[in-house]
């Protein structure tokens, strides 16, 4: 893109998914900066959030509070950043989320089929918690 003369400029601080830094080959900087905050918009509105919610009751609370303060939360974000809290906040809802996931998959072990050899998920095997 440099070679092409694309990239719009290179203030690396504003290379994070909310800036438009390049300029597209089939529509213009402005129009790519409208359709990212529309899809954004779209995706992470409350009605979006909701939709794609677990269906185990026990997981709704963790994944409505990492949707809102990952996607919906970027004010808040720049003062957690600022004040150095990033971590504070952050890590609760992750190990949170870390337990679940370590809950489910003894839940899922526990429901095999009698008699039937166990397999233990194996690294790199995914094993969804519901979210």
């Amino acid at each position: 893109m440099e070679r092409e003369g694309r990239l719009l400029h290179k203030d690396w601080s504003r290379y994070d998914t909310a800036h438009v830094v390049f300029r597209p080959k089939h529509m213009s900087p402005e129009e790519l900066a409208e359709g990212y905050a529309w899809c954004y918009e779209r995706l992470f509105s409350h009605a979006s959030i909701w939709k794609r919610r677990p269906e185990d009751a026990r997981a709704v609370m963790p994944y409505l509070a990492m949707a809102y303060l990952y996607k919906r939360s970027n004010r808040i974000w720049h003062q957690l950043i600022k004040r150095r809290w990033t971590a504070a906040v952050w890590r609760p809802l992750v190990e949170l989320t870390r337990l679940r996931h370590l809950g489910y998959r003894k839940e899922l072990e526990r429901r095999a089929t009698p008699g039937q050899p166990q397999r233990p998920a194996s690294v790199g095997q995914v094993v969804s918690a519901g979210v």
